[in-house]
């Protein structure tokens, strides 16, 4: 008796292709896809360190707190790679996040609220996502936060423009 592969590879074939094809049995809304978030950026008329300096001292000046500032550059470096300058500041204030997660446990994901210092160029930037993209597909309305998140960008654009 000659033993043939073929059948044997077209039935493990056929098994991984039903592993791998989806389930009738998600819903949509299981899994839910929302659109990507802008990004804004302001040119900071100040060198990086100092941009990033003054935009902690200004979070902190407004009450708001400086959670984590993470040093893209450095953590290169000690993996033995180059990057240019770029180092996210962490920051919000819970009396302000909390009734938003309370609302909208969903929108957690999206807080605290982050900017991004970064130089390229000889460009010196600070990027912060669009508020209003941020709220976009949540149960967060622009009324919940125009005391709120949406001041967080007015300060990160004085705090490096003047």
């Amino acid at each position: 008796m000659k033993f043939s592969a073929k059948p044997v590879l077209l039935s493990a074939a056929l098994a991984l292709a039903a592993c791998a094809a989806p389930s009738a049995a998600h819903s949509d809304k299981e899994a839910t896809v929302s659109q990507a978030t802008r990004t804004r950026s302001v040119q900071s008329r100040y060198g990086f360190a100092e941009t990033v300096s003054r935009l902690q001292q200004a979070v902190k000046a407004k009450g708001m707190t400086v959670f984590a500032v993470i040093d893209h550059q450095a953590a290169a470096r000690a993996a033995g790679l180059e990057m240019q300058p770029a180092t996210v500041i962490v920051f919000g204030a819970p009396k302000a996040g909390t009734p938003l997660m309370v609302k909208d446990p969903d929108f957690a994901l999206r807080l605290p609220l982050k900017v991004l210092v970064t130089e390229t160029g000889g460009r010196v930037r600070a990027v912060f996502y669009d508020t209003r993209d941020l709220i976009a597909d949540s149960g967060i309305s622009a009324a919940d936060v125009e005391n709120s998140l949406a001041l967080a960008g007015v300060l990160i654009e004085k705090t490096v423009s003047q």
